[in-house]
């Protein structure tokens, strides 16, 4: 049975993904058929809601999206700082 705790303690849950339908030869397979049409000019019909999603993609998007939150916060705070020093002024030296 064991000894009775009174903190439970959780171990952490694993994540573990076995994709159903995916075969790493194919998809390599395809990747240098698409090069090779490329390489000798021969237009490729690209499906528009397709996209390839390769290693490190988010994390260029995640830096874009940090550096304009950043942005939209210092201008915030700016506009907060000058209404606040205006209201300071307003309120001492008049």
């Amino acid at each position: 049975m064991g000894i009775p705790r009174f903190f439970k303690v959780t171990t952490p849950k694993r994540f573990q993904y076995n994709p159903l339908y995916w075969d790493p030869e194919q998809e390599e397979r395809e990747e240098r058929v698409k090069r090779i049409k490329h390489e000798l000019g021969i237009d490729v019909p690209r499906n528009a809601n397709r996209t390839t999603i390769t290693r490190g993609s988010f994390r260029q998007t995640n830096q874009k999206i940090k550096s304009k939150a950043s942005r939209d916060s210092n201008r915030r705070l700016l506009i907060i700082a000058v209404v606040l020093l205006f209201l300071a002024y307003l309120i001492f030296y008049r």
